[in-house]
Parts: C-alpha cells; structure tokens; sequence
C-alpha cells in the first residue's frame, strides 16, 4: 500500500461531498469515548483491540464513474444503507446500556490508485485477523481478495 492514512475525524464531518474524503480507497470505522478523549478498547477472541475498530471497508473505483467515494460511503454508513451499519444498528440499543453509552463513531481513510484497492482492504482485514483471530465487529465477510490469498496458501 502507497498511501497514507488520514487524521480521524467523526463520521458527520466526512460525509461532505467537497471534503478531503470525496476521492476512492480503504477507510476504518471506529468507536471513540469522548469521556476519555481516545478510542473505545473491544474485547475480541484474542486479546483486546484497543483501536476501536468496528469496520474495515473499501469504496468503489473511479473507473466506473458512478460516486461510490470514501465519503459516499460514509453517508450510506450513517442512512443505513450499508451492511455494516445495519450491524452496528442492531448493537446501539446494547451499547447504550453499556460503558459505551456515550461514544462517537470516527472515521479516516487511504487514497489510492483503483488497482491497489481490493488488494488494500483484503491486507488490512488480514492483518486484523492475525492479531485477533476474527474480522472487526461489524464486518460480515471476508473479501474476496482475502479469500483468494487464503486459499492459496
């Protein structure tokens, strides 16, 4: 991956459709506790993912012209109009009875070339498995790049 990744910011700020997340590549979705000032520490299979990451996706590429931004993504996350969102619908009603009642949902993001895309979310959610033995809370799939590399392995 050649890109860098963007400072977090709350999910509301990188739904602009002129802002710095209107181009294509990665992002992570995470949950932050204000109270804290830092992100919420989940529990998963194997150890403690103190980044809070509840979401590692993609967006579409630029080639097919039809908008699937970062930041495109982002406003469907929030309309629920994405699968992981729906995910974490199901989850508010449970948060908001727990430690997390009071949390944000921050966002950032890797710009990068349409052909470095795929390959880019399918290393990330590796890496994050490798670690803890399960995809973010809020991922139901693996890719099919992840996939691919798995069974040729």
């Amino acid at each position: 991956m050649n890109g860098q990744w963007t400072d977090w910011v709350d999910i509301d700020r990188a739904c602009s459709t002129s802002g710095i997340f209107g181009d294509y590549g990665i992002y992570e979705i995470r949950l932050f506790a204000p109270k804290t000032n830092s992100p919420a520490p989940l529990f998963r299979l194997v150890g403690v993912d103190t980044s809070g990451l509840i979401y590692i996706g993609r967006s579409g590429f630029r080639k097919t012209g039809r908008g699937r931004t970062v930041a495109n993504r982002f406003r469907e996350w929030v309309a629920q109009q994405h699968s992981g969102a729906n995910t974490y619908a199901k989850a508010v009603p449970i948060l908001d009875k727990s430690l997390l009642a009071d949390r944000k949902l921050q966002v950032r993001a890797m710009f990068l070339p349409d052909d470095q895309i795929e390959a880019a979310e399918a290393t990330t959610l590796e890496e994050y498995f490798a670690v803890h033995a399960e995809l973010p809370p809020c991922n139901s799939s693996t890719p099919r790049a992840f996939a691919e590399k798995e069974s040729s392995e």
